[in-house]
């Protein structure tokens, strides 16, 4: 993830060299290693896997897997 916008509660990931940006609702789930998470989790430098929909030209988060810090 790249960059993360409070105000409008979304965030723009990237993938491929192709950047995506993503609407989050208060139906959108996030999880942790299979734990539930927030919108609070998500952070920019965060690897993260989205299953999304459309909703008129906006692609909205439906699904966002936050991969887990590396433990050292």
């Amino acid at each position: 993830m790249i960059a993360r916008d409070d105000a409008a509660q979304s965030f723009t990931a990237v993938r491929g060299g192709r950047t995506s940006t993503y609407q989050v609702t208060d139906k959108t789930r996030f999880v942790v290693g299979g734990a539930q998470a927030s919108w609070w989790d998500v952070r920019v430098g965060t690897v993260v896997r989205v299953r999304w929909h459309h909703a008129g030209s906006q692609r909205v988060a439906d699904i966002v897997g936050i991969r887990a810090a590396k433990r050292n």
